[in-house]
């Protein structure tokens, strides 16, 4: 179902967003050539609901809807091609650029009532944008959302960005995150030695074992402890907290603790499931590099396509079980709270000044794994000086 303005919240939109860009109301809709057969163009629309069907040089052709496609159940499969070659003006669809302002979209969509308008760059080509009624009749009653949020778990509490927004825990618990995982990678090493000489003490076998092996067993012993650690501290409720905060931030649900703790405490953009992809990557080498000491050419090449298929298609599934059961944990009432807290701000000031999309670098910026990253070389840095100057550490 599409919600169109009213002519009221059309003169709302005029006179007081009249100058604010069009991606602010921009969503992500696919594209597939008007080529397409009916059967894949049904695949699509079950997903998305709107489709961009496009002719040569990604010039829009048409939109499509789901409810569109239902009176279409009986056409040949390449009928939409057929009738575009037939009459292709037809098939003209309304398209705004990329830079036009919110008062453009609304009298484009006053006069067409159309749900969705492709955005196109200066050459008329397809961004892979729509501007949405939806969104639009939001905007008017300030209802809007942001299209994506961020966050993180910090020892300060929940840290939450729309990209120009940056609310919650803020700078201090960015570094403070940064500092804490610092100091914490540096006594996983001296734990890690301890653990890994206590267990070939109990088992001296393990000196057996080829210096490759021995390397995958002190990691396995290294992350298990990291994990266990990390599920036991207060910032796995607070990871938890961000996520279930975010989730319904992006479902639209109203923020209040009794709707909140009712949702998932993953999350599928979870910088989880990227250091299982990046550790994957890293397993694949070191797989390659045993495979290629004990294999022949074509026992080496199907050695790493095995690892490789395992990495790149169990990375986000294996993030998001350790999302489950070890990086998350249900929070308490106080961890619950900072991320609502964090939450309303991040929606109040959205509310009195929306945004757009803040592009990759602003993005990037707010995401906080920057200066997460500087205080964490920081530590580092500290704890090797201070190593060097008093060797009696």
């Amino acid at each position: 179902m599409h919600f169109l303005p009213d002519i009221e919240s059309m003169d709302i939109l005029k006179i007081q967003y009249a100058s604010l860009g069009v991606e602010v109301v921009a969503e992500p809709k696919p594209a597939l050539p008007v080529t397409t057969p009916l059967s894949a163009l049904r695949r699509c629309l079950s997903v998305s609901g709107f489709v961009v069907l496009l002719g040569s040089g990604r010039q829009v052709v048409v939109g499509l809807s789901r409810e569109q496609l239902l009176d279409a159940q009986s056409l040949p499969k390449d009928w939409l091609n057929q009738a575009y070659r037939q009459e292709p003006d037809a098939f003209a669809l309304p398209c705004l650029p990329v830079n036009a302002s919110v008062g453009a979209l609304a009298d484009l969509i006053e006069s067409t009532r159309l749900p969705f308008v492709p955005l196109v760059d200066d050459k008329g080509r397809y961004t892979g944008q729509c501007a949405s009624a939806e969104r639009l009749y939001r905007l008017a009653n300030k209802t809007l959302r942001p299209a994506r949020v961020g966050g993180l778990a910090t020892p300060l509490g929940v840290y939450m960005t729309s990209g120009y927004y940056n609310v919650g825990a803020g700078w201090p618990g960015l570094l403070a995150t940064g500092f804490l995982f610092g100091g914490l990678a540096r006594l996983m090493d001296w734990v890690g030695l301890i653990g890994y000489s206590a267990l070939v003490a109990l088992f001296p076998v393990v000196l057996r074992l080829p210096g490759q092996e021995q390397a995958l067993l002190q990691l396995g012993l290294l992350l298990t402890t990291m994990l266990t650690l990390l599920r036991l501290s207060p910032l796995a409720g607070l990871h938890a907290a961000e996520h279930m905060t975010i989730n319904a931030l992006e479902r639209d649900l109203p923020l209040t603790e009794a709707v909140v703790r009712q949702q998932p405490r993953e999350h599928r953009r979870c910088g989880t499931n990227l250091l299982v992809l990046l550790g994957g990557i890293q397993l694949l080498g070191l797989a390659f590099y045993i495979g290629s000491t004990r294999l022949n050419p074509l026992g080496l090449f199907l050695y790493t396509v095995f690892w490789g298929w395992l990495v790149f298609s169990c990375w986000r599934p294996t993030g998001l079980w350790l999302q489950r059961h070890f990086t998350t944990k249900p929070p308490s009432h106080s961890q619950l709270e900072s991320g609502l807290k964090a939450g309303r701000e991040l929606l109040a000031r959205f509310s009195e000044r929306p945004h757009g999309d803040p592009g990759f670098w602003r993005r990037l910026w707010g995401a906080g794994f920057l200066q997460m990253l500087m205080a964490f070389v920081m530590t580092f840095w500290l704890v090797d000086f201070l190593l060097a100057r008093w060797r009696w550490f």
